[in-house]
């Protein structure tokens, strides 16, 4: 079940900060340009694959490609890259729709929905060594996938766990973030709580400049992309 929300008394606020403010009457924002739509825009989807393949590089995620039909196995390949560990997956419809199914030999804990198990949800991220969710979107020129907080996948399932193996469909490989933000404003109010945008580990090179990744969420991070077109 998919939760929306809807956004009351918008102009009725904004008009109480102008009055306040003694500002112009509030006129959405135009861009100055279209650049952000034209940027890598004679790309084929190939090639943005080749770019999304460098710049994953650069941000330190591993990018596997696989066929549908060897998906499966290279989901199991991916794994034993990692150490043994509780595998946490979301309660996402997109497993069954892909054919994805985990060897019965791994302990898997799928996120339960329903406030009721909010703490429950947030212990197994935590102790899971491994998270595997479907991206909604791949940008390829920041090699970020974008995914939603729904009541089937909260947040802590993307962060917690120490490595994130995320599935990426070939068909949603877009540009860069300004596609993808066209797309969810596209849906109106039909979107998660929170989108995400996850770039490769985690990383912070605030302490002296110095990078350290890991340092709070995922130590490291695969990019599965699916070719379904």
């Amino acid at each position: 079940m998919t939760q929306t929300g809807q956004i009351y008394n918008r102009d009725k606020f904004l008009d109480h900060l102008k009055n306040r403010l003694s500002a112009e009457p509030y006129e959405p924002y135009q861009p100055f340009s279209d650049l952000p739509e034209r940027q890598l825009d004679e790309l084929s989807i190939d090639e943005l694959v080749e770019v999304a393949k460098k710049q994953s590089q650069k941000v330190k995620a591993e990018v596997v490609e696989t066929t549908h039909s060897q998906l499966n196995q290279t989901i199991e390949q991916v794994i034993q890259t990692c150490e043994a560990g509780q595998i946490i997956i979301p309660n996402d419809k997109q497993f069954d729709e892909y054919g994805v199914e985990l060897s019965p030999s791994h302990a898997v804990y799928e996120w339960k929905i329903g406030p009721e198990f909010r703490d429950e949800n947030i212990t197994a991220a935590e102790k899971s060594n491994i998270a595997i969710a479907f991206a909604q979107y791949f940008l390829a020129e920041s090699a970020s996938v974008v995914v939603e907080t729904t009541p089937g996948q909260g947040r802590t399932l993307h962060f917690l766990p120490t490595h994130y193996i995320a599935i990426v469909p070939k068909s949603r490989i877009v540009k860069r973030s300004t596609q993808a933000a066209a797309a969810f404003d596209a849906r109106g109010n039909s979107i998660g709580s929170a989108i995400h945008f996850i770039s490769g580990p985690s990383n912070s090179g605030d302490i002296e400049m110095q990078l350290v990744t890991g340092l709070h969420g995922p130590l490291r991070v695969f990019y599965i992309i699916v070719d379904d077109l």
